[in-house]
């Protein structure tokens, strides 16, 4: 009998366990898109979906959808953004577009100053935009955490 009391009692601290684990995921990602978001001109109408932290939790991906000057939606673009704290008070450091990134890996190459070939330098755009550093991709089990929508 008290062996199966003591079976309950840990499985229910682990369930515990995972449960904050995950509101405190939650509570990152939606602080992170806080921050985002307020990078724009109508920060409530920003859309996000495909959300994913990296194992680390230093970087959100994703796709986000925002409002342009004439008040209509843009299309969902990739993004990543470079992240500072561990809760609410999650911060972004460094946000860019895959578009944005691109655009500036083609303007590097027309200056001379890009260091890698073209298509390096593109692969390595598509591993940071999803979450997957491309040293690391090889040698590392880790994927991204997916943060699903909550309604």
């Amino acid at each position: 009998m008290k062996t199966v009391i003591t079976i309950t009692a840990c499985l229910l601290i682990l369930a515990g366990c995972q449960d904050s684990e995950e509101n405190r995921l939650f509570t990152v990602a939606n602080a992170a898109k806080k921050s985002i978001a307020a990078r724009y001109k109508d920060p409530d109408a920003v859309l996000f979906k495909d959300l994913k932290l990296d194992w680390h939790q230093q970087h959100i991906c994703g796709e986000l959808n925002a409002k342009n000057g004439f008040g209509a939606y843009t299309g969902y673009e990739m993004f990543r953004a470079e992240l500072k704290g561990t809760g609410a008070d999650t911060t972004v450091t460094d946000f860019w577009t895959a578009r944005s990134k691109l655009n500036q890996v083609f303007d590097d190459s027309a200056a001379g100053r890009l260091t890698t070939t073209l298509g390096e330098a593109r692969l390595k755009i598509i591993y940071e935009v999803v979450c997957d550093d491309s040293t690391s991709h090889q040698s590392s089990s880790k994927s991204p955490i997916y943060i699903p929508v909550k309604s």
